[in-house]
């Protein structure tokens, strides 16, 4: 082959690479049209670090700008050995709301640490949420709520009654109202109080 037949052949493949760039810089996930797409894989490279400072800097941040391509990174850092780490990145993954996260989080609820349960309680409210707000929320989501309103530490108990009283779902009504009868807590039967006339209003 000469050299003027290899410079053709270099020059003809030049516009195909120029198209394959186009396409994957403005794919709905790349740089161009997704503003994530850069902070993102920025933050992921950072979840991956020796410090744990800075791990848990990413996976608090990735619940601001991460999407789909976090949520597999995330639940992955649920079993890092910090225990910040692993509460950002509960926290993150409630944000995300990917139902993928269901089933890993729903163990978190067991946790000996009462901040752990909380971040999982609050993320399970979000992930009850669903993407746009009103669909109808996972049966797992429902009965890891409705169960997480008896925990021991009052916290994590009106954190469960408050995400009760967002979803709406009436199925928490007979538990709301068993708490209110049974809790020694006012501020408790005050948040009860509160969520079931969110539930009613939503179901009017």
């Amino acid at each position: 082959m000469t050299r003027e037949t290899v410079g053709s052949a270099s020059n003809s493949s030049l516009p195909q690479k120029v198209r394959k760039f186009i396409k994957w810089a403005s794919h709905r996930d790349g740089p161009v049209r997704n503003w994530r797409y850069i902070p993102t894989h920025v933050l992921l490279r950072k979840l991956r670090s020796e410090s744990a400072e800075m791990r848990a800097y990413a996976a608090e941040g990735l619940g601001g700008v991460g999407g789909v391509h976090a949520v597999a990174p995330l639940i992955n850092a649920l079993g890092d050995n910090n225990s910040t780490v692993r509460r950002f990145a509960i926290s993150s993954l409630g944000h995300i709301r990917d139902e993928r996260a269901i089933d890993v989080l729903i163990p978190f609820l067991k946790d000996e640490e009462a901040d752990m349960r909380c971040a999982t309680v609050v993320a399970l409210g979000e992930l009850g949420l669903g993407e746009d707000m009103s669909s109808t929320p996972s049966v797992q989501v429902m009965e890891a709520l409705i169960n997480t309103v008896t925990d021991t530490d009052r916290a994590v108990c009106s954190a469960a009654v408050v995400a009760l009283g967002r979803i709406g779902n009436p199925q928490a009504i007979s538990a709301l109202n068993e708490l209110a009868e049974t809790t020694e807590s006012e501020w408790i039967r005050r948040y009860v109080s509160e969520a079931l006339h969110q539930i009613e209003e939503q179901n009017a």
